[in-house]
This record gives C-alpha cells, sequence and structure tokens, in this order.
C-alpha cells in the first residue's frame, strides 16, 4: 500500500514539473514572446460591405472567386467571366441570371430571386465588391 503512494506521489510531482515546463515556454528557463499575428491589410468599406453581402448570401458555395476565398464549383469563376464587365452586366447578372448565361453554364443554375432576397443598397455593395475586384 506504500508502495502505491509513493508512486502516486511520483506521478503528481512529474505532471506538476511536465505542466510547468509547458508554461514556461521552452523549458530552458528562457521565455520568448509570442510574435506578433500580422495584421491584414485594410479594406476599403464598400469592399468589406460587398464582401459581408456575399458571404451572406452563400455566393461563394457555388462560384469561385479568389477575393472572396470562395471556390465553389457550380458556377463560373467571376473573375473569369466578369473581367471588364460594366456594373449594369455584373448586376444584371445577379437579378436576372437566366437573361446573362455565362458560357458554358445552363439557364435556371441560379436562384433567380436575388432581386427580392437582397436589399437595392445591399445589392448595389455586392456589384460594387465583384467589379472592384474583376477589372481588367
Amino acid at each position: 500500500m506504500r508502495a502505491a503512494t509513493v508512486a502516486a506521489g511520483v506521478l503528481a510531482c512529474a505532471a506538476a514539473a511536465m505542466a510547468a515546463a509547458a508554461l514556461s515556454g521552452d523549458g530552458g528557463g528562457e521565455q520568448r514572446a509570442a510574435a506578433p499575428a500580422p495584421t491584414p491589410a485594410p479594406q476599403p468599406a464598400a469592399a468589406r460591405d460587398g464582401k459581408a453581402v456575399w458571404v451572406a448570401n452563400g455566393c461563394g458555395s457555388c462560384h469561385t472567386f479568389a477575393a472572396a476565398g470562395a471556390s465553389g464549383q457550380l458556377g463560373p469563376d467571376l473573375a473569369a467571366t466578369l473581367a471588364g464587365m460594366p456594373a449594369s452586366y455584373i448586376r444584371e447578372s445577379i437579378v436576372a441570371p437566366s437573361e446573362t448565361v455565362a458560357a458554358g453554364y445552363g439557364a435556371g443554375m441560379m436562384p433567380e430571386d436575388y432581386a427580392a432576397r437582397i436589399p437595392p443598397a445591399e445589392l448595389r455593395r455586392l456589384v460594387e465588391f465583384i467589379r472592384s475586384e474583376v477589372r481588367d
């Protein structure tokens, strides 16, 4: 019984020593300051707001768009299909997608109700965001 008590004490001491070493950093007695996390470059307000509209409407679940960190495979890569297109074309592609179908994609794949789902001000920010990232 006494041997079991001594063994339990030794294990408890070993656990305490390992916890202390883990908390001290490198275990050599020196503590290193943690490197600061890199700060991302600030985005213009329109891009930030437009990206929020993008995320809120799940656009990235279907479309690839590097500017939004999206890699959806159902719809076209927006940077490729919308490059050089005016804002009016981008807006039309969102609110009436069967009218402006990208080459290689069929009509009816994209929901037709984004004009009703996305308030006009948010739609404008979404279009501005997309347009700002696909310019030639």
